[in-house]
């Protein structure tokens, strides 16, 4: 019997570590649009990001707390994306800081100066821990949460392409 439990328990330490080894790549487009994904793009240079899992290491293994990333959604008001991105977020109770910088110039100077010259600055935009997310996709802005640590909802499958 010891042997079926060895397996056992050696299959689920295996399952179990599968989702830390994940990967996230970045990357830029021609116009300094930068995106995220579980897979790099054909054709493209990408970064490898590391996003640090949120487990607490207290002898009590899987015990998981909720995500120290502090998230900052940059939007603007009747921005059907921004609408969605939002709603993403409220949907899956995340705690962010909604902010919109055109509103007051001396925020959207400042937000400007954070993303860097010649950066695109068209909402939504995600900063997770200084790390930017633009280009509103919620199959991957879910799966960047997702490498953060936070617990995302499985959005409806994707249209197919025709």
């Amino acid at each position: 019997m010891k042997p079926v439990i060895s397996i056992s328990l050696a299959t689920i330490v295996v399952l179990a570590a599968a989702p830390l080894a994940a990967k996230v790549y970045q990357w830029r487009d021609a116009n300094g649009n930068v995106y995220y994904s579980d897979q790099p793009p054909p054709g493209q240079t990408a970064r490898e990001r590391t996003i640090k899992p949120n487990v607490v290491n207290n002898g009590s293994p899987g015990k998981t707390v909720a995500p120290a990333a502090k998230l900052v959604l940059y939007s603007a008001r009747g921005c059907v994306p921004c609408d969605e991105a939002q709603a993403l977020l409220d949907s899956n109770q995340l705690p962010y800081d909604l902010q919109y910088p055109a509103e007051d110039p001396k925020r959207l100077n400042d937000f400007i100066t954070k993303l860097g010259p010649g950066v695109s600055v068209q909402p939504p935009i995600l900063e997770i821990d200084g790390q930017f997310l633009k280009g509103w996709d919620r199959y991957t802005w879910s799966a960047v949460l997702r490498q953060a640590g936070f617990t995302i909802a499985e959005p409806a499958k994707a249209p197919e392409k025709k």
